[in-house]
């Protein structure tokens, strides 16, 4: 009597590979809006206004450290007009949206605005958040 050998048949199972990299895609998913961005901090002021169209705005936030972002680029306030000025010949219904810490001094926030005016913003506005008593 012959024993037999068995064989041994190589086969790749892929449905764990398939899981793996679904739990894989799924967790990039979940965590991909937090790494894509940093929120700069600012207290914006108290103030009755109405609110702006969004479509074209250009955030530019100014923090009580005196860092001026625009979107997430931090920019030097020399560099604004150079930075700002093609970008409102491209899009020339573009509201300028600054977000200024309530604690800077009116002369810094002054020098942002010329700033801004230097590259030919079409509009301009000062982002503030409701008074207590206002409703949205």
């Amino acid at each position: 009597m012959k024993k037999s050998i068995p064989t041994l048949e190589n086969r790749v199972t892929v449905v764990p590979i398939i899981n793996v990299s679904l739990v894989v895609v799924l967790t990039l998913m979940m965590i991909a809006p937090f790494l894509s961005g940093q929120e700069t901090e600012v207290a914006l002021p108290e103030a009755s206004a109405a609110e702006v169209d969004d479509t074209d705005n250009i955030e530019i936030t100014y923090t009580l450290d005196h860092e001026i972002f625009i979107g997430e680029d931090q920019v030097l306030l020399s560099e604004i007009p150079f930075y700002l000025g093609p970008v409102f010949e491209q899009m020339p219904h573009a509201v300028a949206v600054i977000k200024a810490d309530r604690d800077l001094m009116y002369g810094s926030v002054e020098q942002l605005i010329a700033a801004i005016e230097d590259a030919q913003a079409p509009r301009i506005a000062l982002a503030t958040k409701p008074k207590d008593g206002d409703p949205q």
